[in-house]
């Protein structure tokens, strides 16, 4: 239910400078079109459905979005779940519930590293050489995962895992699930119907009505963004099972589970024990610097070649040389990684999603070039921005920063 603005201590002139801005970039050509929500207390008081999410279909409310690397905060819920029942512990090393993982020397990683990306894996959406169309299928990833070699030893860098860690995490929650249950099934029980979130899960039917199509504007298209759209649209399935970035959820539903993060979640059901939630938030990086660390050699130009074929990986290659482009340039920064999916603010002034202006202990997600939220729990506050048409790199955890600092300005008490 939406409340007057000003009772919660929100300007409206302001929340629609929040709007002027994300319609700013669909009109010039960065998405198609966004579900906006603000909400403070715990009541929602500014909603917005701008642009397009598909052609000839306007943005919505009950639209179902691929949530992309937010789905890695279900994912860390359910693990810190499972911690909570005695399943396994933070500093449980992986290859004691995944005895092959200790392949390649990976024996001293552990379940706290991988929700951190501090464990030493590759940056990677699927492991390599696997293609990019194993996407979703759990059992066959999380055995690639255990041949990976580490890119670092465990514990002494934090470099993104993007697929990795959160898959292995998915495979660890089934081996250790005492009803032997698949991690779709895991999900939906142990977490979305207790919170009564009818419109998410991992993995969607491909002729579901509301089902937002992953797409590319002409100006964020490259040579392999068919590629990459034909995967997201055609692969992630109602059987797919991807930990880290398949989820599909409508705005309603994130807001559920923000607010239950919070406390605030269906009457008799606590999604996590406070002391749990108060040591997850927490900064679990440290000073250590956020990378970029994929992995190299024959796997990689396997997977490449298997995914988008000789000519588009060769005209790929050439254009990035020619232009210098890398989606991952930019000037480093603290990782500030929490156990839960995501971010915290923390202090000083450098790049966060969670805006250059929140809260040191507000909390943030993000997912690849279309989604996100942010909890400033000092001020109240919570925005989910959900939008179609993918933008790569670390253009959309500026264009998000940009956007929680324009929700945090529209507080007034």
């Amino acid at each position: 239910m939406n409340i007057d603005p000003g009772t919660a201590g929100v300007d409206a002139t302001s929340l629609a400078k929040l709007d002027a801005a994300v319609q700013a970039d669909i009109d010039a050509g960065k998405h198609f079109g966004a579900t906006l929500l603000v909400a403070r207390r715990g009541q929602i008081v500014h909603r917005a459905n701008l642009g397009t999410t598909a052609p000839g279909r306007a943005a919505a409310e009950d639209d179902k979005y691929l949530l992309m690397s937010m789905s890695k905060a279900f994912t860390a819920v359910l693990v810190l779940r499972a911690i909570e029942q005695g399943q396994f512990g933070l500093e449980t090393r992986v290859a004691e519930l995944m005895p092959d993982f200790a392949t390649h020397g990976k024996t001293k990683a552990t379940v706290a590293q991988l929700l951190c990306h501090t464990a030493g894996l590759p940056t990677a959406p699927v492991p390599p050489p696997l293609p990019l169309t194993a996407m979703g299928d759990l059992a066959r990833t999380s055995k690639a995962i255990n041949r990976l070699k580490p890119v670092y030893e465990a514990g002494t860098r934090c470099a993104y895992t993007s697929g990795t860690g959160y898959d292995a995490l998915g495979q660890i929650l089934v081996l250790t699930d005492l009803k032997r249950r698949s991690f779709g099934r895991i999900a939906r029980e142990e977490l979305f119907e207790p919170l009564g979130l009818k419109n998410t899960s991992f993995g969607l039917a491909l002729e579901d009505p509301k089902r937002v199509p992953v797409s590319f504007t002409p100006s964020m298209a490259t040579l392999v963004s068919p590629t990459m759209s034909r995967v997201f649209n055609t692969v992630l399935d109602a059987q797919a099972e991807y930990p880290c970035a398949g989820a599909f959820a409508d705005i309603g539903d994130v807001f559920a589970f923000t607010e239950a993060l919070q406390g605030r979640g269906p009457r008799g059901f606590q999604l996590l024990a406070p002391a749990t939630f108060a040591n997850a938030r927490r900064n679990h990086t440290g000073d250590m610097m956020l990378e970029n660390l994929p992995n190299k050699g024959l796997p990689v130009l396997r997977q490449m070649l298997a995914s988008f074929g000789v000519k588009t990986l060769v005209a790929q290659i050439r254009s990035q040389r020619a232009t210098q482009v890398d989606a991952y340039d930019h000037a480093a920064y603290p990782a500030n990684f929490t156990l839960l999916g995501g971010y915290t603010r923390g202090v000083g002034d450098y790049l966060n999603p969670a805006g250059r202006t929140a809260s040191q202990t507000a909390l943030a997600a993000v997912g690849g070039g279309s989604t996100g939220w942010m909890i400033d729990t000092e001020r109240d506050l919570t925005f989910i921005f959900l939008s179609a048409g993918l933008v790569e790199g670390f253009a959309h955890p500026r264009r998000l920063e940009l956007l929680n600092d324009l929700a945090i300005a529209a507080i007034r008490n």
